[in-house]
């Protein structure tokens, strides 16, 4: 029997047996996550040129596959176990979660999920490709989530424990639409001002306009590509963190006068903007106001972007 024949053998069964398994939902993770595997195929690959006993190699193979799974139902088993109050994609009645085309292909998807009042701080995490992502309106839910656009679906993911509950967002498949002019979308998110947020941003190349000044928000990190990017801060803590990494991009950020803003800039600009802020250092910035103010805003900006600017409202 030829080595290649196991070796191929093997990874077929392997690959219908996790299907299995995930359709009778006794394992549940994100098909996406296999390539984060990928570095198994060139151990395969290594073992399957090894000069020697084919058993040997069948054996090594085994092992591999064996250890690969395993790290996957642990992880599976891990996330079941500490998070028992985890809501995924749109298999809770609670949660409200609608997707309509028109005849065009035109694919519009809601949902929405709800504000429990003993949560205290919430995370969001969003990954998503090209589009257009706006964040202004509050709600009497968690989060409300519309989108409208060609193409594309999002599948989120919610976990609650005790006073937090943490909220994940991503856009299947966006590997096949990040070049492609009929995959870009609208996303409208509205969320609830009463908790603490903490947020995550990694977004292509997009149109981001976020107005926070209703919102708590004590950390924002925002990873982009070339991309237009305008957000309003609020004063709504005592102390909140603002990072923004992204490439060519134009970069509108707009800060209330009653808090002391701290800026950190390290960036190559061809324009830029900053008002009401002084000079401590090479790109180091402050308001006037900042030893006094009672709710402080911690700004960082890595960024090669064509223009920048800030100012005080």
């Amino acid at each position: 029997m030829k080595f290649r024949n196991i070796f191929w053998g093997i990874i077929l069964i392997l690959i219908g047996v996790l299907f299995i398994l995930q359709n009778l939902n006794i394992i549940d993770f994100r098909w996406v996550s296999l390539w984060r595997l990928w570095p198994i195929f060139l151990i395969l690959w290594g073992v399957s040129i090894l000069p020697a006993n084919k058993w040997i190699k069948t054996s090594l193979v085994v092992i591999v596959l064996a250890g690969s799974v395993y790290f996957m139902l642990n992880s599976t088993v891990e996330w079941r176990n500490h998070y028992p109050n985890i809501h995924i994609g749109r298999d809770y009645d609670d949660y409200d979660d609608d997707e309509v085309y028109d005849d065009e292909g035109q694919a519009d998807q809601h949902f929405n999920i709800p504000y429990e009042d003993s949560v205290a701080t919430a995370s969001l995490s969003f990954d998503a490709a090209a589009g257009s992502f706006y964040i202004n309106d509050t709600s009497d839910d968690l989060l409300a989530f519309s989108k409208k656009g060609r193409q594309g679906t999002y599948t989120y993911y919610v976990k609650r424990s005790d006073n937090n509950a943490n909220i994940s967002i991503e856009r299947e498949g966006q590997e096949l639409f990040l070049n492609n002019k009929d995959g870009h979308h609208e996303v409208d998110i509205s969320l609830n001002k009463a908790p603490e947020w903490n947020m995550n941003f990694d977004i292509g190349a997009a149109k981001v306009m976020f107005d926070f000044s209703h919102f708590k928000v004590r950390k924002l990190d925002l990873d982009g590509g070339a991309a237009s990017i305008k957000i309003k801060l609020g004063d709504n803590l005592p102390t909140s963190h603002v990072n923004i990494d992204a490439g060519a991009s134009e970069i509108v950020l707009k800060v209330p006068q009653s808090s002391g803003c701290d800026l950190n800039l390290t960036a190559v600009f061809s324009g830029k903007t900053i008002s009401g802020f002084e000079k401590v250092d090479n790109g180091h910035y402050r308001t006037s106001n900042f030893e006094e103010a009672d709710n402080k805003i911690y700004i960082t900006v890595d960024a090669a972007v064509s223009s920048y600017k800030i100012t005080r409202y």
